[in-house]
C-alpha cells in the first residue's frame, strides 16, 4: 500500500513540474500587433517596424531565445537582452541592431527573412519593406 501511494504521489509531483510551467506559457498571449522601436537612447535613422505575432506565427522561442516559460515574456530590449542602443555596435550579443539585422543568425529577423527567401517564400528583405520611409 506504502508503495503505490509513493509511486502515486512521485507521478502526481513530476506532471506538476513538467506540465505547469507550459501551461503557465500558455494562459500568456503574445500581442497579435505591436510595434518594434528602438531602445531609449538610440539614434535611429529608420522608421519602428509593425510586427504581427499572428502573421509570423512560430514557436515564440525562436525569436525569444533566451525564454524561460515560468517568467514573463519580455521584449528584446528590456531585461539586459538587447538592450545596448550604441547603433555603432553591430556585433555584440547585446546589440539591438544586430538582434533584428544579422543575415546569419536564424533568429534575427532578417536572418529568417533571407532563410524563408533562399526557400523560395517572399519575405521582406530590403530597408524600406519593414521600415516605411518616415514621414517629414
Amino acid at each position: 500500500m506504502r508503495k503505490i501511494l509513493f509511486v502515486c504521489l512521485l507521478t502526481a509531483g513530476l506532471i506538476g513540474v513538467f506540465s505547469l510551467p507550459a501551461l503557465y506559457a500558455a494562459g500568456k498571449e503574445a500581442p497579435a500587433d505591436m510595434v518594434i522601436k528602438a531602445p531609449e537612447g538610440a539614434t535611429t535613422t529608420q522608421s519602428p517596424v509593425s510586427f504581427s505575432h499572428k502573421k509570423h506565427a512560430m514557436e515564440c522561442k525562436t525569436c525569444h531565445h533566451k525564454l524561460d516559460t515560468s517568467k514573463d515574456v519580455y521584449g528584446c530590449t528590456s531585461k539586459g537582452c538587447h538592450d545596448n542602443a550604441d547603433t555603432a555596435d553591430k556585433t555584440s550579443e547585446k546589440s539591438f541592431y544586430r538582434a533584428f539585422h544579422d543575415p546569419a543568425a536564424a533568429n534575427s529577423c532578417l536572418g529568417c527573412h533571407k532563410k524563408e527567401k533562399a526557400a523560395g517564400k517572399n519575405p521582406p528583405v530590403t530597408c524600406p519593406q519593414c521600415h516605411p520611409k518616415k514621414a517629414a
